[in-house]
């Protein structure tokens, strides 16, 4: 009965929003209460701005001038949110959905859409470049959220012009450290059922976003994460309030506002106007890794803790793993890469299993398969609040160990919950350099600073040398080259979506790619991805591309079926074929250098 009454209930909903509608696009009065609030509100000002729901909204887009610059302006925002996006896109992934992200002028920046909505109208319309504010497009998500600063939901005919009635969105915005927006994210589908569990995921994505944003612009800050229950402390729910050495408040995120009292938080200046603990000596315990407990003045408890992620600054003056910068660098963030084949993500499990438990884990696999990139997502999943760093071993000489990576530089502790060291390529150790790594790493394994290691090598012998080195008993898991891998689909998309976000590839055009030789695996694949992103107007990278750009070596080496019966005439054939390769597979090119038609090279290069 209650399913029936619900029916029911829904049924209505939509007759009574129907009615509304049709109300609408007649130029007459509608009833208010047959949809949200914020939806009725929004028709009344488009209406007062002009707009006819009949009507085709205006194609506002910006020039692809003004688009690169608005990316650039914010580009360590852009760095930020794209991790993000790809998470939420994975997420909601299923059939027609897409992902994007908007500056705060509405503007589109960036998009990820599955394969069949960017096939849609819809498409076309929310791509790179397009502004969704309420003015120009009138009721949508996207607008909606940037006109009263909340998550907003628009779904089908709610929508002010009709044309936008297939497709449903969910949008929210994204605020800086200072309170003003700094972007929004949007997730829209043609599927209406599932946006209200969308909205969820846009939520914590965007509050991830403003975490990260918060704790970049207070790096040089004490940041104080707080919560009523101390196992929420590592989640994105905390607060969060910055200070300076004297206490003085610098910052404070939207969690915070929501936590504390109102009256006292909008006033409050110095740690000591919040919470009844006093700041110096509640330092001093929190710098050690403690968890502690503070009240506010209304008697309200919550446990604390400094943010836990060290700023880089920090790390290079008390890691001894940072004191030799020439030959030791921090993790690199590997963009568009996917773990979805069945190996590799059984291989995941084990490894980050292994690596909670303190097991030493190698990583085995031939060049460009991904084994450091593998490494920082085992590291992320078993660790992710503390440093990751990576040490190329071929970049070792004799002699480091007393001037910067040995155990006899510690002239200060490794960061409190101590972290992950990367070793690439073991094998390059030779002589004294080996001889220090072995030294330091039983010095970690001795010390109690809880490091983890994981190694990198190509099979083997890399794994009996760390043996040696440290009498390390290694598990070792494979990954395997990307031929082999079942999901170079979406590997393809993901790297392509990463390097030109204007851009997509055709089924056909994927699998002319995946027949390609690749001797370095995900590094030539990515290199491949760029040419063609380069040399591809924007849109959609097709098949013909694809084999005009990358032609196959024994096309190339050999004359066209006309001309292999005579001499003269394949001779020829080869030397255009020739100076296709040479002039990097375009046409026009090639025809002018060897005084022939574009039609001639087209010819010469059919079969």
């Amino acid at each position: 009965m209650a399913r029936y009454r619900k029916g029911i209930n829904r049924v209505t909903t939509e007759t009574a929003l129907a009615q509304a509608r049709s109300a609408l696009e007649s130029g007459r009065s509608f009833a208010k209460a047959a949809m949200p609030e914020e939806i009725a509100n929004s028709w009344q000002r488009c209406r007062s701005m002009g707009l006819d729901p009949r009507a085709a909204p205006e194609e506002a887009v910006v020039s692809h001038r003004e688009l690169t610059a608005a990316r650039q302006a914010r580009d360590q925002l852009m760095r930020i949110v794209r991790p993000e996006l790809e998470l939420l896109s994975s997420q909601i992934a299923g059939t027609n959905f897409m992902c994007a992200f908007a500056d705060e002028t509405g503007v589109v920046l960036d998009a990820i859409m599955d394969p069949e909505f960017s096939a849609s109208d819809c498409a076309r319309a929310i791509r790179p470049g397009s502004v969704w504010r309420e003015e120009l497009r009138g009721t949508n998500a996207l607008g909606l959220a940037l006109h009263r600063r909340r998550t907003s939901l628009v779904t089908g005919g709610e929508h002010f012009f009709a044309c936008h009635a297939a497709v449903s969105c969910v949008s929210a915005p994204i605020f800086a450290s200072d309170g003003t927006i700094a972007g929004l994210l949007d997730a829209s589908s043609e599927v209406a059922e599932r946006q209200v569990h969308t909205a969820a995921l846009v939520n914590l994505a965007a509050t991830n976003i403003e975490n990260r944003l918060f704790a970049e612009a207070h790096r040089g800050d004490i940041i104080l994460q707080f919560h009523p229950r101390a196992e929420y402390l590592p989640t994105q729910s905390v607060g969060m309030i910055a200070l300076d050495q004297a206490g003085r408040i610098t910052g404070a995120n939207r969690a915070s506002a929501r936590m504390l009292p109102a009256a006292g938080f909008a006033t409050a200046k110095r740690f000591g106007d919040l919470f009844r603990e006093e700041f110096q000596s509640l330092l001093r315990k929190l710098v050690q890794g403690e968890i502690v407990r503070l009240s506010e003045w209304m008697n309200a408890g919550f446990f604390a803790r400094l943010h836990p992620v060290v700023p880089p600054e920090r790390v290079a003056g008390q890691g001894v793993f940072l004191s030799a910068p020439a030959r030791v660098r921090k993790a690199r963030r590997h963009r568009g890469l996917v773990w979805d084949d069945d190996l590799v993500r059984d291989a995941l499990r084990v490894a980050s299993r292994a690596m909670a438990m303190g097991q030493p884990v190698c990583i085995q696999g031939a060049p460009g398969t991904g084994k450091t990139a593998f490494a920082e997502v085992v590291h992320g999943q078993a660790k992710p609040d503390t440093p990751l760093i990576v040490i190329d071993c071929r970049r070792l000489s004799d002699g480091w160990g007393a001037g910067g990576l040995g155990p006899s530089s510690r002239s200060s502790p490794a960061p409190d919950g101590g972290g992950t060291l990367v070793l690439e390529n073991v094998a390059a150790l030779v002589g004294e350099s080996a001889q220090d790594l072995g030294d330091c790493l039983k010095d970690l394994r001795q010390g109690g600073d809880n490091w983890s290691v994981l190694a990198t090598d190509r099979g083997g012998q890399d794994t009996e040398r760390l043996r040696s080195l440290a009498g390390m008993t290694m598990l070792a898991v494979a990954l395997p080259d990307l031929a082999a891998r079942t999901d170079f689909d979406k590997i393809a998309r993901a790297m392509l979506a990463h390097l030109s976000p204007d851009h997509t590839l055709s089924t056909k055009a994927l699998r002319l790619l995946a027949e390609m030789d690749r001797p370095g695996n995900l590094a030539d694949l990515r290199d491949h991805l760029r040419v063609l992103a380069a040399t591809c107007p924007t849109g959609v990278i097709r098949d013909g591309h694809v084999a005009q750009v990358f032609p196959p070596q024994d096309r190339t080496a050999r004359a066209c079926q006309k001309c292999e019966g005579t001499p003269i005439r394949r001779q020829r054939g080869l030397e255009i074929r020739r100076m296709f390769r040479e002039c990097q597979c375009n046409t026009a090119l090639t025809a002018r250098r060897l005084g022939v038609s574009r039609n001639t090279v087209y010819a010469h290069l059919k079969d």
